[in-house]
């Protein structure tokens, strides 16, 4: 019956006064409260207004223009930064729509980025957030020239790390050592680019220290009775921006706050906690006030991103924005948030979580796959959206990799002169890879829209397996056009690097000695290999030797089949032997061999119409899964 009330009372008079509500609302009223007031706290108009300047400068710099809520004073206002525009429109969560992407420097985007709290090993959860991200900041740079400057924020002291030092019995320190370059090293395996800046809490304590005091000065905190201080949300007076979020309150430790979305600034020490002298006493900071002051440190009272997790929206992001701008004095610390989904394990709906003991670390994934291989389950999801891991969607991305080196390999061996196929219509490709680039580089201008740009380099390959189709002995072979053919295997190249997919290693031009000796001895022993098996066919050899000697054809032909069965032998072992020990795969076509070396950790291809129904966005069930594309490498053997 007061939860009917408490409705009726939001919806008729928002905003229902606070004061008020924590008299009335119990713990669950007040939770369905901020639901109701946040639901109505946006509303998006006038995204531009303003003129631009000369277009002597490479950006242009607009005017401000905001974008006002309606329905509630207590609503902040977003409004598009003075600065330089871009190409880009990206998702805004505090409005809930794509807005442009405007920065406070030309070509130079100011980032931030919640980093790991550093108390046990990473799993795959925490790195698909920062590979889609190293995925973004990738685009930024090689797509559109944007530089980032790009700080991450390492939280090395916090109360799970203190469980795990009495647990072990270990130091923090060197528990934290640890597992941070433990980090730091799987995000490397997995091609992410290391942060610009990397902060840490415990090397910025006297810079949070006067960054809470400056807020006390402002007259927004309270102390409670164990000396902790707790940030007043009401008396601040523009809480809420980030909407739809679930409000938190821990019993044991909040019972002294004065609403449940008060948070602490500073945490009075404990017994056998480690501690800083501050002007409240003993104690260390809040979880929240670490990330506003370090960021604030390197960037001041207002920069360009911030980045993090879709769990970190509320409360951390909420708190981080209230508390930063109540210590500058203004409405927008940052002016576009990036907040990644989560991934899953099939059959659960819960985030990886290592409480919830269903993590898999990243060194087991690279067991199984490479680093492509997740960067590409990666580019099959928005940003935004959550993502599945199973071994189903694996494998999509495993057979998608394998598509776009194979295309890349079967340019390079028709311009090489070792794929025979017929007209290449030079205009067509020129034209199809123009079409290509536009819509490739128009969906990452649409809030870095990976899977349709992957939709439409698919098409691409598509097009380019269909005229690289290899002719038979009966077909003429047709006059070459490298031109065009090199142009598109060099393009969907670039673009898969630019993206962090390391498709370098296919390319036998190394700057090492070995891996030309090995393409040596492998292209070697395949030539010798068909070289045996094209004489073992040889029908009209057989039949003329036998003439010569007077054997009859019918029993010539049988000794053949006898003679000749272990040469055939031979040669199938060979193809299996090398497979097993060098990861070389064979494949013998009608005019000569092909060699591929393998990925190990690769699972069995899968067809279109199976990462059709897994990713149906991709539309690619246009796409040719080529049986010749399972690995890195891969070279023909002319005849």
């Amino acid at each position: 019956m007061l939860g009917q009330v408490c409705e009726k009372l939001c919806l008729s008079h928002p905003p229902f006064p606070l004061s008020a509500s924590r008299q009335l609302l119990t713990w669950c009223q007040y939770r369905y409260y901020y639901r109701c007031v946040s639901s109505q706290a946006y509303g998006y108009t006038n995204v531009i207004t303003g003129r631009q300047r000369s277009s002597s400068t490479r950006g242009s710099l607009l005017q401000s223009a905001t974008v006002r809520a309606h329905s509630t004073e207590r609503a902040h206002k977003w409004e598009i930064p003075q600065g330089y525009a871009t190409q880009i429109k990206i998702y805004h969560p505090l409005v809930k729509e794509q807005v442009p992407l405007v920065l406070l420097q030309e070509k130079l985007a100011h980032w931030y980025a919640c980093g790991p709290t550093v108390y046990d090993s990473p799993h795959i959860g925490h790195a698909s957030s920062y590979v889609r991200l190293d995925i973004i900041r990738r685009i930024m740079s090689s797509v559109f020239g944007i530089d980032t400057t790009l700080v991450m924020g390492v939280t090395d002291i916090d109360d799970k790390i203190i469980q795990k030092s009495n647990q072990t019995g270990q130091n923090m320190a060197e528990i934290t050592q640890l597992y941070e370059s433990e980090f730091f090293a799987s995000l490397a395996k997995l091609k992410v680019t290391p942060p610009s800046i990397t902060v840490r809490v415990t090397d910025h304590v006297s810079h949070i220290i006067d960054f809470i005091r400056q807020i006390e000065q402002k007259g927004y905190t309270y102390r409670t009775a164990d000396g902790s201080l707790y940030f007043d949300v009401n008396k601040y007076g523009h809480y809420g921006a980030f909407i739809n979020m679930q409000i938190h309150m821990s019993p044991e430790t909040d019972t002294d706050k004065r609403a449940p979305q008060d948070f602490a600034l500073w945490k009075a020490v404990k017994p056998g906690e480690p501690f800083w002298d501050s002007p409240w006493g003993k104690g260390r900071p809040g979880w929240h006030i670490e990330c506003s002051a370090m960021a604030s440190h390197v960037f001041g009272s207002n920069f360009d991103i911030h980045s993090g997790g879709e769990d970190l929206t509320f409360p951390h992001h909420e708190n981080e924005l209230a508390q930063s701008c109540a210590y500058h004095g203004n409405t927008q610390w940052v002016n576009y948030w990036l907040h990644t989904g989560h991934l899953f394990l099939s059959g659960q709906t819960d985030k990886m979580s290592k409480s919830l003991k269903n993590v898999i670390s990243v060194s087991e994934l690279l067991q199984d796959y490479t680093p492509n291989h997740f960067r590409m389950l990666c580019l099959l999801n928005n940003y935004k959206n959550r993502i599945e891991f199973s071994a189903e969607r694996m494998q999509k991305a495993v057979s998608l990799v394998a598509t776009l080196n194979s295309i890349i390999s079967r340019c390079d061996f028709y311009v090489k002169g070792q794929v025979d196929c017929g007209d290449i219509p030079e205009a067509q490709v020129y034209e199809k890879l123009q079409s290509t680039r536009q819509t490739v580089e128009a969906a990452y201008a649409d809030d870095f829209n990976t899977p349709r740009a992957l939709a439409h380099i698919m098409r691409l390959v598509k097009f380019m397996n269909q005229l690289l189709e290899e002719v038979t002995h009966t077909q003429t072979i047709s006059a070459r056009s490298p031109a065009p053919v090199a142009a598109v295997g060099a393009y969907i190249g670039r673009v898969m690097n630019q993206l962090g997919l390391d498709f370098q290693q296919r390319k036998v031009e190394d700057d090492s000695e070995q891996p030309l000796q090995f393409y040596s001895a492998v292209e070697t022993l395949v030539s010798t290999r068909w070289k045996i098996r094209e004489f073992a066919r040889d029908k009209q050899f057989v039949l003329r030797t036998a003439g010569e000697v007077g054997v009859p054809e019918d029993q010539a032909a049988r000794l053949m089949k006898k003679l000749y069965s272990p040469l055939w032998n031979i040669t199938d072992g060979i193809r299996e032997d090398i497979r097993h020990s060098a990861h070389v795969e064979i494949r013998d076509g009608a005019s000569g061999s092909t060699w591929t070396v393998v990925d190990s950790k690769k699972k069995s291809p899968v067809t279109d119409s199976s990462i059709e129904a897994t990713a149906p966005h991709l539309n690619v069930s246009q796409v040719e899964d080529s049986n010749n594309s399972p690995g890195e490498r891969k070279f023909k053997t002319p005849s």
